[in-house]
């Protein structure tokens, strides 16, 4: 068990894209330490849980229970996390759902990649546009 918080709070319904998202984490910026959630709804009980606030949090679009827009919407309504950079990580290349997304405060709108290696470019982005120094 870490001795510290996580600091990248993911949602994400496939098991598949949390395990490939772990494993991108490790290779490309192991110091981030991330809370999985399986839905929205499980992302907003673990945020209420959370003694610190994440540095970064991402969402997938697609979910049961609260999709990403509504937990997104959530999220931004509640003063605490206005400056948290919350980023839609989908499958979704939509200009409209960027567009939505955008509307509803999501700091990026990134599609998720179809292969290892350019899901560690994502991290490797992430890490030096909203975590560098704050994943320690």
């Amino acid at each position: 068990m870490p001795t510290s918080a996580p600091c990248v709070f993911v949602a994400d319904d496939d098991e598949d894209d949390r395990y490939l998202l772990a494993i991108a984490f490790q290779q490309h910026s192991p110091q981030c330490r991330l809370l999985f959630a399986q839905d929205g709804r499980a992302l907003l009980d673990e945020l209420e849980q959370a003694r610190t606030l994440p540095c970064l949090i991402l969402l997938d679009l697609n979910m049961p229970r609260l999709n990403g827009f509504e937990t997104l919407q959530l999220i931004r309504a509640h003063p605490l996390y206005q400056d948290v950079p919350i980023v839609m990580l989908t499958t979704s290349d939509l200009a409209e759902d960027r567009q939505r997304a955008q509307a509803l405060g999501a700091t990026a709108f990134i599609t998720k990649p179809l292969n290892a290696s350019r899901l560690g470019e994502v991290v490797g982005q992430l890490r030096a546009e909203w975590l560098a120094g704050k994943c320690t």
